[in-house]
Formats: structure tokens, C-alpha cells, sequence
């Protein structure tokens, strides 16, 4: 088994070298090398144990190299030819279209050579009546998916996806096909349906998130999302190895323990994985679950490493691109801190507290210690990808994991009973129901704890990150005993992190103010922060990624502010609003100052002033210019006109500290600007927020003559389809004699005033 799992591991490393550190043309090679090496050494091994390992190291690193060359050349290659290209193809749905905000996702395949995945996007509502194993011909207009604003991205190409594109016509339709996919997918549909008919409409869109993964409504949800996300317990959703578990122990539940039911679970486990979308993280767990419950029949022993390095050398296999799946990095690093650490943890909290084999402490030792486990080998994964560390994740375990397991397990029996009996359906519905609450009552609990999450992004919390990984690196190899080698690394990891997150929040004290201008892609969000006040001005962003109002929190944690002062809106466009509401489930906001005139149909706006609503935030309409005092903040706002485009009904900002003034504009055009001159005598300000994101339409000469502006600062995105900054708007500017600092450059921009 041991040698299983070195030849595996070496074919898992050859394929992420290859992602991400090797060139494409030196694959191939890399692959001939290691094979020329293992021949080699097959040869002259002579039965040493350590000659045949690195035969092993070497066989597996050359199987890892030439699949993924050639796996390469059948997938990314097309992509390139066909990027940017309109084609007609003949394409089976595998997946129940997805209804998006101004658009219908499908996912398809190609039925002819190469067979590829895409993801089609439909704007004229041709496709809202398909079904999984629909085959059609379309016409349509293609990009590779491994790019996105402009950088590489991994999320499609991870998912076994090469290409997206708009659709553009459905020239014919074909018979239907089904195989695996197209059935699990329709059994999905209706699982799905069942939870939308049985629970409550805010319920249903948890379990359905719960019982298949499926995340479409889960994410437009930002209360439910934010709850989760910062209690720790997004895990839940996203089908894992726990899920399997509770599906294999329900199983066993219902048939007994016995052969037969070793193989109805392992057709079970692997319907239920293609049913859920056949994630990296769901097929691990269909692997090592088959491997676990095959064993007994064949009466082996299950090797929990050898079944984790084999598991991820099949996925591999299949499709070398998932080595940059989130899911397959956190569910792997996971995985392993369940066999190699959560044991151990366990045993050394057992005899920390003094509990012998039967204690009643047994249970919930083990689950704070899977808990930490988990958390120490997925805590990097975490900071890599989402910049945050939930740290109170092994309490919400503890708290919430029994009913994660009822809720899930009630969830498919209330689906179960409904197919037989409705009524039994629905009334089985009514404990996962009410289970449901529990955990988002949970969720919201958690959130209340100061710190719950933690932002990552700056050099002293990873340098406290790695702290702690050393301290309990010291405290294992320590041979005291097990009380101090766990209060040990505990008690200097949490004074370590108060004095982590003192300091950042000194830093930014010690100024008389801080003027930032947050990287927010295509947007704007700027925070200003005195004393204890802090003013933010529009929190919007796209052709990125990541929320403004997550990345505008994160910045604020970082900095030691609790609550934001004001929240002035210029305007309602999506590019300065989208992330209010998800700042809003993050961090009270004590004011929203906005435009009264805004127009009616702006779909935020609702949104806004529900989460507003529901948090006690004070709303306020700008109907006249007005003055008001933060501490040391003196804020002027210029009421916008009641008649003209939604951008010359912004409202206009300028904010002073001491001597130094700050104007911004938002997408004022210059008639604004203009507008602006004629009202008002404007000071000499030290730092000007260039309008329109460097639009050619605002930023007159006439303007920055009379604003005299010291530095400018452009938040605008990367490979943006607006051609922000122009050329015009950077000449200007330049010709001013401004100092010229870009969000798509330089990051967030952040500006320093000291006192005097």
C-alpha cells in the first residue's frame, strides 16, 4: 500500500509543478527525463528498498508529466485556436440551465471530437425550457476559459471547462441523449424542487446548498452568505467527504451494515456525486468512501494515506487542470489533517484533561480536535484563496456539526417520503426545518464575536500565521507534558494575535488621517479614517472577482474599525453600489447618505435599504448641500440637481482634515463640474478623486485648473472595456502637474496625512 501511495504522490507533484511552475514546452521533456531516470534505476536497483522508492518517485513523476502534456494539448490547445471565434456545433446539455440576473447559464459538451465542456451564456432567452440530455446546434461566440478580465483563472478550466461563450442561436434540435451525467442531473432537478416546495423560501435555498452543493441562489443570499462565511461553516455547503459519510451512515441506517449494503452504498455514493456536480472535493470523498467500503469485502485494511494519495491521483488522472480547484486544495488539506493530526489532537487533549477511554468527554474532544486538525492543514489554503481565517471554526463544529448531520439526512428522507407520500413529505420537513434555523441562528451567533474572521492580506498576520504554526511545531516535539503542549501554543497564539491586530490598528491611528482608495476592479470605494470616525464613499466594483463590500471590510478589520460613520452614495450604479449590502451584513454603518432622486428602477436600491432596514442603519436623502462634523472630519456634500442623467445627478464630496481637502466626484460629467464652479468657490485640494473612473467625459481642464490638486488617483479595473483611463483624461492631469496613482496598478491606493 505504502508503495501505492509514494508513486501517487509523485504523480500528484509532477502534475501541480507543471501547472504552476513549469513552462507548457518543457513538459514533455520533464516527462522523458524521469523516465530515462526510472528505467535507470529499475535496472540497477538490486532489491534496495531505496532504489526501488525512487524508481517509484521517478515513474509516477513521468506518468504525471505526460498526462498532463497530453491532456494539455486535447483541451487548452483547442481553447486557444477557438478563442475569440464564432462556431457552430452540435452540443448535449449536462447540466439544468441556471437562470442569472440578465441571463440563462448552460452548461453543455460537445458530442463530436474534441469532446469538450463549455459554458454557454444565453442574453435572448432561447434556453429557459431546456433539460440535462437536450442536444442541439448552436451558433456561438467563444473565449477560453482559463482567462478572465484579462488573468489567468482557474476556476473552469478546474471543473474539466475549456471554453465559455454567448450564445448566439440554437439553429436545430436534435433526440435526446442520457447517460450518467444527464440523469443525476435531472434527479438533482428534482431533489431540488422538492426543497423548494417543502421549506420556507429563505430555508430552501440553505438546504438545497446543503443536500447538493448547489450555490446559485446561496450566494445571492448575502445574509446567509456572510453568516456562514464568518462562522466558519461554508463547508457545509460545499459537498465534502462529511456529506458522503452522512449518506454512507443513513445507508447503513436504513439495510444494516452488511456486504450487500457495501455495494448499494458505493452506487449510492457515486450517484450522489454525479448528482451534486462531481466536484474534486465530492470525487475524493466517492474514492476514498469506495475504497473504505470495499475493504472489508476483500478483507484489507484501510490505509487512510495511501487511500488520500490515491484518491487525488485519480482525479488527477481524469483532469491534471483540478490540481487548482479551491475545492480539491481545502478538501485534500483537510482530509489530511483528519488522518495524520485529528487523532493525535484528540489523545493529547484526553490526557490534558485527564479523561479516561469511556469519558463522556470523548465525543466532543473529538470533534474540537478533527475541528483544529482540519484547521491547521487548510488554514494556508484559506489565506491563499480567500485572504481570511475563520478561527472560531472548531466551536461552531462543536456547536453545529450533530445537526448538520440530522438536517442533511432529514433533508433527502423528507424527499424520499414526498416521492411516496407528499404529505409525509412535507411533514417530515418540519424538524430539518426547524434544524435549519438552528444553524443559522448559530451562524449569526458566531459572527457576533469580535474577530470571528480574520483579513490575512497584510505581512504582520502571516507573520503571526507562521508564528503559530512554529509554536505548535515546538510545542509537538516538546517532551513536557500534555497540558503545557497544548495551553502553550494556545496562550501565545492568542496574545500574539491581539498584539498582531494592536499594531495595525496603532498604525493606522497614529496619522491624523488616512485617505484610501480601495482595489475594488471596475468601481469605486474610498475610506477615509480620523480618530474614531471613518467615512466611506460608494462601495461598488466589477470585472473582479471579489465583493467591494468584503474587500472594503477587510481593509477596515485590518485598520481596527468596528463601525463605519457614514457611507456616502453618489449614485446607484452597480459599479459604486454592489457591495453595500454584503458591508452591511459585515460592519455597522451608522448613516447611508444618498441621492433622493435616484431613479426608481435601480435594482439595488431595494436591496440596500432592506439590509439597511434590518441593521439600524439611519437613511438619509441629500435634498440640499450640507456640512457635516466627524471629530476632526469636516465633510461638504453638494446636493445633486433634480433633472439629468443618473451621472449628473451625483452627489458631489469634498472632506477636510486640518488643511488637507479631498474632492470626489463619482461619474460627475463635467456639465456637473461645471455646474460645481459656477455655485461654489472650491479650495486648493490636496488630493483629488479622478471622476468617471478617467473617463474622457468628466476631468476638465477648467476643473483641475481651479481644483489645483496636488496628487490624482484613478480607481478604476484591470483590462476594463471602457478604456478607463484615457489618454485625454492622463494628459490632463499630467499637464496639471498631479502626481498620477491607479487602483489597477498600484493596489489600493492609501494616503497618509500627519498632523502639522
Amino acid at each position: 500500500m505504502r508503495k501505492l501511495m509514494i508513486g501517487a504522490l509523485s504523480l500528484s507533484a509532477a502534475v501541480f509543478l507543471s501547472y504552476y511552475c513549469l513552462p507548457v514546452h518543457w513538459i514533455l521533456p520533464a516527462a522523458a527525463v524521469c523516465g530515462m531516470a526510472g528505467i535507470l534505476c529499475f535496472l540497477l536497483q538490486k532489491k534496495s528498498r531505496g532504489m526501488q522508492r525512487l524508481f517509484l518517485c521517478l515513474l509516477g513523476a513521468a506518468v504525471g508529466f505526460a498526462v498532463y502534456a497530453v491532456h494539455w494539448d486535447r483541451t487548452l490547445r483547442y481553447a486557444e485556436l477557438w478563442d475569440e471565434t464564432e462556431q457552430s456545433m452540435q452540443v448535449q446539455v449536462v447540466e439544468t440551465p441556471v437562470q442569472l440576473d440578465y441571463s440563462t447559464r448552460l452548461h453543455v459538451r460537445r458530442t463530436e471530437a474534441p469532446k469538450l465542456d463549455l459554458m454557454l451564456y444565453d442574453y435572448r432567452e432561447q434556453t429557459q425550457d431546456l433539460m440535462p440530455g437536450n442536444v442541439l446546434t448552436v451558433n456561438v461566440k467563444l473565449r477560453r476559459a482559463d482567462l478572465r478580465y484579462g488573468e489567468r483563472n482557474d476556476n473552469l478550466v478546474s471543473k474539466d471547462i475549456y471554453l465559455t461563450g454567448t450564445l448566439k442561436e440554437v439553429a436545430a434540435r436534435h433526440a435526446d441523449r442520457h447517460g450518467i451525467r444527464t440523469m443525476s442531473a435531472l434527479a438533482a432537478k428534482r431533489v431540488s424542487d422538492f426543497a423548494a416546495g417543502f421549506f420556507s423560501d429563505d430555508i430552501s435555498v440553505f438546504m438545497r446548498a446543503l443536500m447538493l452543493g448547489d450555490k446559485t441562489d446561496f450566494y445571492k443570499d448575502t445574509a446567509l452568505y456572510a453568516r456562514m462565511q464568518g462562522a466558519g461553516f461554508m463547508h457545509i455547503v460545499a459537498v465534502s467527504g462529511m456529506h458522503i459519510a452522512f449518506l454512507v451512515g443513513m445507508i447503513q441506517l436504513l439495510f444494516g451494515a452488511r456486504p450487500a449494503s457495501s455495494v448499494t452504498g458505493i452506487l449510492l455514493v457515486w450517484f450522489f456525486v454525479f448528482m451534486t456536480g462531481a466536484s474534486p472535493s465530492a470525487v475524493r470523498a466517492g474514492i476514498m468512501q469506495t475504497i473504505l467500503l470495499m475493504a472489508p469485502i476483500f478483507r484489507r485494511e484501510n490505509d487512510g494515506p495511501t487511500s488520500l494519495a490515491a484518491a487525488l491521483a485519480l482525479i488527477l488522472l481524469f483532469n491534471p487542470f483540478s490540481c487548482a480547484s479551491i475545492s480539491l486544495q481545502l478538501s485534500f488539506s483537510a482530509m489530511a489533517g483528519m488522518v495524520l493530526l485529528a487523532e493525535p489532537m484528540t489523545e493529547t487533549m484526553m490526557r490534558a484533561c485527564g479523561a479516561g477511554e469511556e469519558s463522556f468527554l470523548r465525543v466532543p474532544l473529538s470533534v474540537i480536535g478533527a475541528s483544529l486538525a482540519v484547521l491547521i492543514m487548510s488554514a494556508p489554503f484559506s489565506v491563499i484563496h480567500f485572504g481570511t481565517l475563520a478561527i472560531f471554526s472548531p466551536l461552531t463544529n462543536l456547536l453545529g456539526l450533530w445537526a448538520v448531520s440530522l438536517c442533511f439526512c432529514g433533508g433527502y428522507l423528507s424527499c424520499l417520503a414526498g416521492v411516496i407520500f407528499l404529505p409525509l413529505g412535507r411533514l417530515l420537513a418540519i424538524p430539518t426545518e426547524l434544524l435549519a434555523r438552528y444553524l443559522i441562528l448559530l451562524a449569526g451567533l458566531i459572527c457576533r464575536i469580535p474577530h470571528h474572521l480574520i483579513p490575512m492580506f497584510r505581512t504582520e498576520m502571516k507573520a503571526w500565521l507562521l508564528l503559530c504554526y512554529l509554536l505548535g511545531f515546538i510545542a509537538w516535539r516538546s517532551k513536557a507534558n500534555s497540558r503545557f503542549r497544548l495551553l502553550m501554543p494556545a496562550v501565545l497564539g492568542v496574545l500574539t494575535l491581539i498584539a498582531a491586530l494592536s499594531l495595525s490598528a496603532r498604525r493606522y491611528r497614529s496619522a491624523e488621517a488616512v485617505v484610501a482608495a480601495l482595489d475594488v476592479g471596475q468601481g469605486e470605494c474610498v475610506c477615509v479614517l480620523s480618530g474614531d470616525n471613518t467615512l466611506m464613499f460608494d462601495c461598488g466594483g466589477l470585472n473582479t472577482l471579489e465583493n467591494a463590500g468584503e474587500t472594503a471590510w477587510a481593509w477596515l478589520e485590518n485598520a481596527g474599525r468596528k463601525d463605519i460613520s457614514a457611507l456616502i452614495l453618489s449614485h446607484l450604479h452597480e459599479d459604486h453600489v454592489n457591495g453595500v449590502t454584503m458591508l452591511l451584513e459585515l460592519m455597522p454603518i451608522r448613516t447611508i447618505i444618498l441621492s433622493p432622486n435616484a431613479d426608481a428602477d435601480e435594482e439595488l436600491l431595494p436591496e440596500i435599504l432592506e439590509a439597511a432596514n434590518r441593521h439600524g442603519t439611519e437613511i438619509i436623502e441629500l435634498t440640499e448641500n450640507t456640512d457635516r462634523t466627524y471629530g476632526e472630519l469636516r465633510l461638504q456634500l453638494i446636493a445633486p440637481p433634480d433633472e439629468g442623467s443618473e451621472n449628473e445627478r451625483c452627489i458631489i464630496s469634498l472632506v477636510s482634515v486640518g488643511e488637507y481637502d479631498t474632492i470626489i466626484t463619482g461619474d460627475s460629467p463635467q456639465k456637473a463640474e461645471r455646474r460645481l464652479l459656477e455655485e461654489l468657490i472650491l479650495p486648493d485640494a490636496e488630493l483629488l478623486i479622478v471622476g468617471h473612473h478617467g473617463s474622457r467625459n468628466a476631468s476638465s481642464p477648467e476643473f483641475l485648473s481651479a481644483l489645483r490638486a496636488e496628487d490624482a488617483v484613478i480607481s478604476v479595473g484591470k483590462n476594463n472595456s471602457f478604456g478607463h483611463p484615457t489618454r485625454e483624461v492622463l494628459a490632463r492631469l499630467q499637464s496639471c502637474g498631479m502626481a498620477i496613482y491607479r487602483t489597477d496598478m498600484n493596489g489600493t491606493v492609501e494616503v497618509w496625512v500627519q498632523a502639522g
